[in-house]
This record gives structure tokens, C-alpha cells and sequence, in this order.
């Protein structure tokens, strides 16, 4: 019984071993037969991959980490990096590589990047003489020497940077900075409830690139992404609401209710819908209150408030239901596909139905389709249906 067991063990280690050796060959790579290079990779669903590389084999050769070269060309990952000369072109650290001519991050050239000066500090944050970098685009620096980042250069998270005149939100143009010493990113990144797009310093509170005007560093909070909060009022991005105390808000679907208003999720007031009555139908984009219905917030004013009701998709394959993604609804008179009329629809006998798991859904009533396929699944459907009420 021991030697079984010392065998089955023997069996079970050999096989790993095996295991781990053929997964060598399943990390992607190039191979070069003197005659044709290639790119080859292998995924759990399609297996081994292999293209054919447009470069020259005698000249080829692997740098590493998705990249190579030619005497001409350079690649990454078997594609060709256009404007990239081969003859010079070399790795750093990854996602970027240069030439004597060009920065490229990944297989896209820095075009105000200079080759010569490059420096690479992360895998987001890279200068130049001229300016710093993240993730291969400019932040348009103004004074390096007192430029920071806010935060750890190496997290994808981090968005804010400042020098001794701007501040620098990742991506957008730089906005004059009240205060150096204060000035600090609003939240944890590391919070959901974090956007990020909000920092501050001892005068001022700064959304991206721009200034929220009125509100109060020492007492702003950011609430939910985008929204913020101070002492005074609740902020959309950076503009000032009507609002005094986002906590008083109760949400509905895509709205916000104080119980007195029903406001739009730009916090402007939602003319004409009673807060004692305005409801969401079934989590979809249809509102109604006692006398008027919504689609979003296109008021559908043919509709009839009183008997407005979602048009449910009924899947054929396994007799579920659920609210048609098409987005349609009906009442006593009308069907309607998001906030318009379909013409001549019956209102009686309009259904949608998906006969086929995975294929499109058919909308249709006793007297035509309006959209999908008069199928046989339809045909034979219309045909027991109808024939039963004769």
C-alpha cells in the first residue's frame, strides 16, 4: 500500500513538472528560423496563435518584453511601430522605447517627447528636458524644478500633480495654484465613493481644471463621484447647486427628491413632476407621476400616466421574463419605443419575444412586425397562440 501511494505521488509530481515545462511554451513570443519570423501566443480558448512578422530574418532581433528589431523596422508584439527606426531603436523600461529620432509609449510616438533627454521614473511618469510625462502625454509643466506628484508616481490612481504655479490634473490643462504648501488631492482613491477629480489648498477647491468657484476648502467633501459638499451648498463637478445638504436627497433611478423638488442628475430643478408621486417604473427609464410620463427626461406627453406600463421581453427558450432592452412601454392607447409613438402598434397584443438564446428579440402585435424576423419559431408561436382563441 505504501509503494502505491509513493508511486501515485511520483505520478502526480512528474505531471507537474511536465505541466509547468509546456507552459513555457504557451508565454508569448517570437521565433526565427532563419527563413520567416513569427509571433506566437496561446490562450485556454483558441490555443496557439502564430503571425507572420514583416521582418527581416537576418537583421531580427528579440529585445524583450513584446519588442524587436530589424535592420529597418521595429515591432511590438509581431506589429510593426510605425515611424520607428530599427536601426537605433531601443527598449527601457516598459511601455517605452526610443530611437535617435523618437519617445514611443507602447507602439504610440510621444510626438514632443525628446529622444536625447528622456527619462523614465515609472511606469506612468516620465520627463524630458522640457516636461514631465504621464502615461506618454504631456502634463504642459510650467516650473520643473518645484514640480511634485501628488501621490505615489507609480499607481495608475494618481491624478494630481502641482508645481509653485499650477496645479496639474493628468490629462487636462494646468490651473493656476493658489497655494503650493497646502494644496492636496480631496479623498482616498483607494474609497469608491472617490473620483479623484477634486483637490484643494488652504483658498481654494479645484475640480479638474477647474476652480469650484464659492466653495470652502476647509469643510468640501466629495460625496459621490463628481458631487461635491461643503458648509454652504452640494457641487455639480465644479458648478454650485440650489441644493443646501446633499444628505436630505433621496435618489429615483437617474433623479434626486428633497420631497419639495424633483431634480435632474445635474441637480436642476425637473419642471413640471410632483415629488409626492414621481416614481421610477421597474429600474427602467421610464418615469411617470400622477399626470405625466417620462422617457429619461423627455416628457412623452401622449402618454396616459394612469396606465403606463413597461413592455416585458418574454424569452421564448426558457418562459423568463424581463424589461425589454428596447426600451418599450404602453399604455390604454399607444405603445411606444422610448419616447415616441410606434404607429399603428395595438397596445393589446404588442409583445416582444427573444426565440432564441443569445439572438435579437422581435416586436410585433396581431397584425405585423416592427422589428426582428418573421421566423418559423414566430410563425408557430402566432399560430398556437391565435388558434387557441378561435
Amino acid at each position: 500500500m505504501l509503494k502505491i501511494k509513493c508511486l501515485l505521488r511520483m505520478t502526480m509530481l512528474l505531471s507537474l513538472v511536465c505541466t509547468m515545462l509546456a507552459s513555457c511554451d504557451r508565454e508569448p513570443c517570437y521565433k526565427n528560423d532563419g527563413k520567416q519570423v513569427t509571433w506566437n501566443t496561446w490562450d485556454v480558448w483558441a490555443g496557439h496563435h502564430s503571425i507572420v512578422v514583416d521582418a527581416d530574418p537576418s537583421t531580427f532581433e528579440d529585445l524583450g518584453d513584446g519588442y524587436a528589431r530589424d535592420g529597418q523596422q521595429a515591432f511590438l508584439e509581431g506589429n510593426i511601430i510605425k515611424g520607428a527606426d530599427g536601426k537605433t531603436f531601443k527598449c527601457l523600461e516598459k511601455p517605452y522605447a526610443v530611437d535617435s529620432y523618437h519617445v514611443f509609449h507602447c507602439d504610440t510616438m510621444m510626438t514632443s517627447a525628446d529622444p536625447k533627454s528622456f527619462k523614465v521614473h515609472g511606469q506612468y511618469l516620465t520627463e524630458d528636458k522640457k516636461d514631465y510625462y504621464w502615461c506618454g502625454k504631456p502634463i504642459h509643466v510650467v516650473d520643473k524644478k518645484t514640480f511634485v506628484i501628488i501621490g505615489d508616481k507609480d499607481d495608475e490612481k494618481t491624478q494630481w500633480a502641482k508645481d509653485k504655479l499650477n496645479a496639474y490634473y493628468m490629462g487636462k490643462q494646468p490651473v493656476s495654484l493658489a497655494d503650493y504648501n497646502s494644496f492636496h488631492q480631496i479623498g482616498d482613491i483607494n474609497d469608491l465613493h472617490c473620483s479623484g477629480c477634486y483637490a484643494a489648498d488652504k483658498y481654494r477647491v479645484y475640480f479638474e481644471d477647474h476652480v469650484v468657484e464659492g466653495a470652502d476648502p476647509e469643510t468640501f467633501t466629495e460625496v459621490i463621484w463628481y458631487v461635491g459638499q461643503d458648509k454652504h451648498r452640494v457641487y455639480d463637478k465644479w458648478k454650485a447647486t440650489d441644493i443646501k445638504d446633499y444628505k436630505q436627497l433621496s435618489q429615483i433611478g437617474g433623479f434626486y427628491s428633497d420631497g419639495l423638488h424633483i431634480y435632474t442628475k445635474d441637480f436642476e430643478v425637473f419642471e413640471d413632476a410632483d415629488p409626492l408621486t414621481f416614481r421610477q417604473l421597474e429600474g427602467s427609464t421610464w418615469y411617470v407621476d400622477k399626470d405625466h410620463v417620462w422617457w429619461l427626461e423627455k416628457q412623452v406627453k401622449e402618454a396616459d400616466a394612469a396606465t403606463i406600463q413597461l413592455v416585458h421581453m418574454y424569452k421564448y427558450f426558457n418562459g423568463s421574463t424581463l424589461p425589454s432592452p428596447e426600451r418599450y412601454a404602453k399604455d390604454k392607447s399607444h405603445v411606444f419605443f422610448d419616447d415616441s409613438i410606434i404607429p399603428g402598434a395595438d397596445p393589446e397584443s404588442f409583445e416582444v419575444i427573444q426565440f432564441v438564446e443569445g439572438g435579437p428579440s422581435t416586436a410585433f402585435d396581431k397584425n405585423r412586425i416592427y422589428s426582428g424576423e418573421n421566423s418559423n419559431d414566430l410563425k408557430k408561436y402566432l399560430k398556437d397562440k391565435y388558434s387557441r382563441k378561435r
